[in-house]
């Protein structure tokens, strides 16, 4: 298993796109419109297709191809039923990948974080769709960790707090509308 952190004395390709997606994948988090959330996690799963293929983790990098081809299909206010069904297809086809890239429990962890993840960017609202991507985060670690992704790791524990802290302060932004306001 290879480990981020040998790369790290020559910024290599892996660093370099691990460094990237994490900050994209952080911006994405306090982020309050749901497409610019759905874009700011699209460059993020470009990047970390790019840092898994380079640490050998073909799961990780197939899931974030899907990933990309999901937020594609949801990114649109108003969705058509070809969208619908071209972003449902990305589940069975998520599952294949697991089954045909199988690594053990990495495999199985990436699977689920991405059928989480799957739930959350069909949602319309922000809060419902944080809270799924809570937990695909929490799963998606345990893939991040097997994997030997330290960058990954990383944007996983920033993503957590980035998301509840945006749900901390749209929940206050909702209880106190008037002092968000004034500020």
């Amino acid at each position: 298993m290879v480990f981020l952190l040998h790369y790290m004395p020559h910024l290599s390709l892996v660093a370099a796109t691990g460094l990237a997606g994490l900050a994209l994948g952080t911006l994405s988090t306090l982020l309050q419109d749901r497409r610019m959330i759905l874009a700011a996690q699209a460059g993020a799963a470009a990047l970390f297709v790019i840092h898994f293929l380079c640490l050998g983790a073909h799961t990780g990098m197939l899931m974030s191809v899907l990933g990309l081809l999901q937020l594609a299909t949801a990114y649109p206010e108003e969705r058509p039923r070809w969208l619908g069904v071209a972003f449902a297809l990305t589940v069975p086809a998520a599952l294949a990948v697991a089954a045909a890239t199988w690594q053990g429990p990495m495999s199985a962890l990436s699977a689920a974080g991405f059928i989480l993840g799957t739930i959350g960017r069909w949602q319309n609202t922000v809060g419902t769709m944080r809270l799924f991507f809570l937990t695909s985060t929490v799963v998606g670690a345990g893939h991040n960790m097997l994997a030997g992704s330290a960058f990954g790791l990383a944007s996983d524990a920033m993503v957590l707090s980035g998301h509840l802290w945006s749900l901390w302060r749209d929940r206050s932004a909702t209880r106190h509308p008037a002092a968000l306001a004034a500020s």
